[in-house]
C-alpha cells in the first residue's frame, strides 16, 4: 500500500503515512467482523459463533448489493443506448478474440461492413448477416455495432488533387 501511495517519490514514502493510515483504518476488516474469544483456552460455543457468522455473512452481502447498485448507476451515466431496426446498416468492431489465433494482425481495418442487422434479440445483443466465410459468430454486443453512414463527398465544389505533385495549372491566381 505505501508503494502505491508515494509513487514516483521513494524517498518520501514518511510524508504519505497519514494518508496510508487513514486509509487501512477506515476499511471494514474480516477480523474486525469475526468475535473470536480473546482470551487463550476460552473456547465460544459454536452456537454463537453460527450466529455470529450469518450476520457476517448478511452484512457482506449487503454491501455488495449496495456497490452492485452504485457501479451500475456509474456505468449508466457512459452507456451509449443504441438501437438499431431489422435492415438497418451497421460496421461491425471485430476484436482480436473474434479471429483464430495467429490470423489477426494491427494493420487489420477495426471495422467491417456495412451489414445488415437481422433481428433483435435484446436491447443489448443484435444478429447481423456476415457473409459464411468469415467462420466468426454473427451475435454481437452493442458496443460492437455502429451506424453505417454511407461516405458522400464533403466538398463537391473544391478541386481537390490527390497529389502536389500532379502536373496541372496552379492555384496561386484563385487566392
Amino acid at each position: 500500500m505505501v508503494r502505491s501511495i508515494y509513487g514516483d517519490n521513494p524517498k518520501q514514502w514518511d510524508l504519505a503515512l497519514p494518508q496510508i493510515e487513514f486509509a487501512y483504518n477506515s476499511v471494514v476488516h474480516v477480523v474486525d467482523l469475526v468475535k473470536l474469544p480473546k482470551a487463550l483456552g476460552v473456547s465460544a460455543s459454536a452456537e454463537t459463533m453460527a450466529e455470529e457468522i450469518l450476520v457476517v455473512k448478511e452484512v457482506v452481502k449487503a454491501k455488495l448489493e449496495a456497490t452492485g447498485k452504485k457501479n451500475k448507476v456509474a456505468a449508466d451515466k457512459r452507456r451509449r443506448f443504441k438501437v438499431f431496426k431489422e435492415g438497418d446498416d451497421v460496421m461491425v468492431l471485430l476484436r482480436k478474440g473474434r479471429f483464430a489465433v495467429g490470423t489477426y494482425n494491427k494493420v487489420k481495418p477495426r471495422k467491417y461492413g456495412p451489414f445488415k442487422v437481422l433481428r433483435k434479440i435484446n436491447d443489448n445483443a443484435y444478429v447481423v448477416a456476415l457473409p459464411k466465410s468469415t467462420n466468426i459468430s454473427n451475435t454481437f454486443n452493442v458496443a460492437d455495432i455502429h451506424e453505417y453512414h454511407a461516405d458522400g463527398v464533403l466538398y463537391p465544389e473544391e478541386n481537390l488533387r490527390t497529389s502536389s505533385s500532379e502536373v496541372e495549372e496552379t492555384d496561386v491566381g484563385e487566392i
